[in-house]
């Protein structure tokens, strides 16, 4: 997630260096038939290219509505994981002795669990990932994107929980598993008597919250926003930057007598830069696990739930907060 006040030059130029060289080509070409080819039928009024312009900007202001939409739910999702793993460790220190190891056992489990979600949320899956990846190639983690297996042997090393590496490399969804190992630990302390009936109904009912919360990361990830706002978007901010030069040339022209011509160039480039700027806007955001720049920062979150998990567990050598890269909190 971007988190600075202002972006930078290089970032613009990031995001930016493809729309710019391809409209100061179409509108140079313009300006060049119109000026010196005598092509002069290729101006064509602006009315309707204005009209256009109207309609795609309503057409991309929607779609850009829908993408933020699914990365305001994602947000929510994980700030709900992150209340749901607060209190399910508060309830287990509250509910079992204090010399129990239970508690940390099931704290760290359920540490592996959110690193390991967080790990399978951030698998590419291409044909729910942006074509051209501008949004992943100029700041991400970029180990999130190792193998899996490797990121998942890392994981369970980090949090002590090596044991259950043979029983999760060859699931679909190991994050799950995790989820059903919590709720027969409990069931066990149940059994034993180290939890009375309401405990265990309240604990099992956060299992199944995060559960809920799992199933809500997995619907965005695994749907895209729907094809026909995406794709009909990108062609007809495409139609109406390639029309724009022709429909700026005859009143540019009539500026200074006719070397007003010249500033189509330079208007083209702009107005052809805003209007692909907020089509890209929806288009990046429409996959908020995306691990580039402008997604929900899941590392940062989990990082957090660590911090405050490992707290109430009453430890004292913590882990630092994750602080922003270059202005990006990953």
């Amino acid at each position: 997630m971007y988190v600075g006040k202002d972006f930078r030059l290089i970032l613009l130029w990031h995001f930016a260096r493809r729309n710019f060289i391809e409209s100061l080509l179409i509108s140079t070409l313009a300006v060049v038939l119109y000026r010196f080819a005598g092509m002069r039928w290729i101006a064509i009024p602006f009315l309707p290219i204005g009209t256009i312009g109207t309609a795609v900007a309503f057409f991309v202001g929607f779609k850009n509505n829908q993408a933020f939409d699914r990365l305001w739910e994602a947000r929510r999702l994980w700030g709900g994981i992150t209340n749901a793993s607060r209190s399910f460790v508060v309830h287990l220190k509250a509910s079992l002795p204090t010399e129990s190891k239970d508690v940390r056992e099931a704290a760290y489990r359920h540490l592996a669990f959110i690193n390991i979600l967080r790990l399978q949320l951030r698998r590419t899956i291409p044909w729910a990932t942006s074509k051209q990846n501008l949004h992943k190639t100029f700041a991400g983690e970029r180990h999130e994107l190792e193998e899996f297996e490797k990121g998942l042997e890392r994981i369970l090393g980090e949090h002590e929980k090596m044991h259950y590496f043979d029983r999760l490399k060859s699931l679909n969804n190991p994050a799950c598993m995790l989820l059903k190992v919590h709720a027969e630990h409990l069931a066990r302390l149940k059994r034993e008597g180290a939890l009375d009936g309401f405990e265990h109904i309240e604990l099992m009912r956060l299992i199944n919250e995060f559960h809920n919360l799992q199933g809500g990361c997995e619907r965005i990830k695994a749907t895209p926003l729907f094809r026909q706002y995406s794709i009909f978007s990108h062609i007809f901010v495409q139609i109406f930057i390639l029309l724009l030069p022709f429909g700026l040339l005859k009143d540019l022209s009539a500026i200074a007598g006719g070397p007003g011509v010249w500033l189509t160039i330079p208007f083209s480039v702009l107005i052809s830069w805003i209007f692909y700027t907020m089509e890209q806007t929806g288009e990046f955001s429409e996959n908020p696990f995306d691990n580039a720049i402008n997604d929900t920062p899941i590392s940062t979150i989990c990082r957090n739930i660590e911090i405050d998990v490992r707290e109430i567990l009453g430890e004292d050598k913590l882990p630092p907060k994750l602080q922003p890269e270059n202005n990006v909190l990953l």
